[in-house]
């Protein structure tokens, strides 16, 4: 009588995982390329060296119909000019390559999402010429996905925060994209 039970508790249990499995694998992940291009908004002591400038990207996004986190591998560009009478020596620039997590609703036509992610930057130091560096990065935002025929247009903003060495240390220099962009 127990060996039944148990016979019986172990065939249930393994056609939950079963269909578990199913599932997962009827969530039929997929891969879709995206492009944006916006404002960036210099952040913190930045703010007083550049003006606002143009930033750009490219990426990945992957995600599934049924499950609610995403995953996005992104590229990104960014030019600011040097302020007036802000004492920089040259404009900032910064590449950046980050890998990104991505929360979704998967509700109609509106679809709200928030990003958190991290990646390498590279930048120069708008303080002094010709000066630049690669440091390690953070990013996290909000963005809004409108589903128009079978393509989604977004908008995105997202605080990236790059940890770059000083002489005393390391500082975090900030800046805030605001995007519009297709995702196909």
């Amino acid at each position: 009588m127990m060996r039944l039970r148990v016979v019986r508790l172990t065939a249930a249990a393994l056609c939950y995982v079963g269909t578990m499995q199913a599932r997962t694998v009827e969530a039929q992940w997929s891969a879709a390329p995206s492009a944006a291009i916006g404002l960036a908004v210099p952040g913190g002591s930045l703010r007083d060296l550049v003006s606002e400038g143009v930033t750009a990207k490219a990426g990945l996004w992957m995600r599934a119909p049924r499950i609610p986190v995403g995953f996005t591998a992104e590229g990104m560009y960014s030019h600011s000019r040097a302020a007036p009478r802000s004492g920089a020596t040259d404009d900032f620039r910064v590449s950046a390559l980050t890998l990104n997590l991505t929360t979704r609703r998967h509700e109609g036509r509106l679809d709200p999402y928030g990003v958190l992610g991290a990646g390498w930057y590279w930048y120069n130091d708008p303080g002094m010429r010709f000066t630049s560096g690669a440091a390690p990065g953070v990013n996290i935002g909000v963005g809004e996905v409108i589903a128009v025929g079978t393509r989604d247009l977004f908008v995105e903003m997202r605080l990236h925060a790059i940890r770059t060495p000083t002489s005393d240390g390391a500082r975090w220099t900030t800046m805030l994209p605001i995007m519009l962009g297709i995702r196909y």
